[in-house]
């Protein structure tokens, strides 16, 4: 099961000259325990995919126009010991 799921994200920002189709359709699926890297051409929507999953894209001028980031925090170990709390202290 994934830990984040990204479904058709689109991310468009408003210029001058029109509408900028920055991420035009994205998805993607992370696992648990599983890493991965994102790469391609400079300008390609690298950053603004990450913002758009993050919610840093500034609006106005970008502007989400479609898809779906589903994160599922429950499905993820987490790191590190556990710590307990006690009802009881010792003095």
């Amino acid at each position: 099961m994934a830990l984040l799921e990204i479904q058709g994200l689109k991310t468009h920002f408003k210029t001058d000259d029109g509408w900028l189709h920055a991420v035009d359709g994205v998805d993607l699926s992370v696992d648990r325990r599983e890493t991965v890297c994102v790469v391609g051409e400079s300008g390609c929507g690298k950053s603004v995919t990450a913002m758009t999953v993050l919610k840093l894209v500034p609006m106005p001028p970008g502007r989400i126009v479609a898809g779906r980031v589903l994160w599922h925090p429950t499905r993820c170990e987490r790191s590190g010991p556990r710590r307990s709390r006690s009802s009881s202290r010792s003095r």
